[in-house]
């Protein structure tokens, strides 16, 4: 059953899959020839159902996966329809700072969308090159045991795009991120403009914030100084919403988010730490006078 607050409407859901980097560089996210599921959705959109307060770019809503019927041969399915909750991700504007939010017109709302999945899609395979570069370091013996017991085992959450079939509907019928439900105390580490973590966080909090530093120096690493994930925010073992950052080249290709400043600024802001030294990720030579 439904609250009062959702209304109905049926997309066809696109899996944002987690692949490796390697493919990911051939392998860009598109939906003009992706499966699909065509799926029916309960979308609480009023506001005072909102989840939380709404971000630069999006707002969150309570959201249920009601019922899915195969359009596309999709296999494995989608992960976001193996999970216990799920909200919906609206992406929308503000004329002037301060002002009220609004609503893009449809097939802008499609584009920014979809560099929103994008993001995601990419966070996923920095992640999973992140670790597998990790779990390659700790079979070769060569990691302190004590520093082995601090790695974090973290992950984006399962998403998908959710793309109305009906657009008439000038709330529900709108395109969507479907995420993975995060519980708990929702807690930013890094800012998407820094590269150390945000001032006020505890003990356990901080530790994963530190960790998330690691994680930045990894990806800046692996990518060969091209690439690396920022804005971490989440709860528990969960992330979400990370911003891809690149240099000027590429600034126009992960939504407004990217902070191309941050990244030219990386390697002076970075502070290298245990883990960094631990995993053999050479410190940065300052090339300041």
């Amino acid at each position: 059953m439904t609250g009062t607050g959702y209304a109905l409407a049926v997309f066809c859901l696109y899996d944002i899959p987690s692949i490796s980097f390697t493919e990911l560089i051939s392998t860009p996210f598109n939906i003009a020839d992706s499966q699909y599921i065509v799926t029916t959705l309960a979308i609480d959109t009023s506001p005072h159902a909102m989840i939380g307060l709404a971000g630069t770019f999006k707002s969150c809503h309570p959201a249920l996966i009601c019922s899915t019927a195969t359009s596309m041969s999709t296999t494995p399915r989608p992960a976001i329809l193996l999970v216990k909750e799920v909200v919906a991700k609206r992406v929308f504007f503000r004329k002037g700072q301060g002002k009220g939010r609004q609503c893009f017109a449809r097939e802008d709302e499609l584009a920014k969308t979809l560099d929103e999945a994008n993001c995601l899609y990419w966070s996923a395979a920095l992640m999973g090159m992140t670790y597998t570069f990790i779990d390659e370091m700790l079979k070769t013996g060569k990691v302190p045991k004590d520093i082995k017991d601090l790695v974090l085992h973290l992950r984006l959450v399962h998403a998908a795009l959710a793309v109305p079939i009906d657009t008439n509907n000038s709330d529900v019928g709108a395109h969507y991120l479907v995420e993975e439900k995060i519980s708990g105390k929702f807690l930013k580490y890094i800012n998407n403009n820094s590269a150390v973590p945000v001032r006020g966080l505890h003990a356990k909090e901080a530790n994963i914030a530190l960790f998330l530093c690691f994680v930045q120096h990894i990806q800046y690493h692996l990518s060969n100084h091209m690439v690396y994930l920022s804005d971490f925010q989440g709860s528990g073992d969960l992330l979400t919403d990370c911003q891809v950052i690149t240099g000027s080249d590429f600034m126009n290709s992960f939504s407004d988010g990217n902070c191309t400043t941050a990244f030219k600024n990386f390697e002076s802001e970075h502070q290298c730490q245990q883990f960094c030294h631990s995993f053999g990720l050479q410190t940065f030579i300052s090339t300041s006078l």
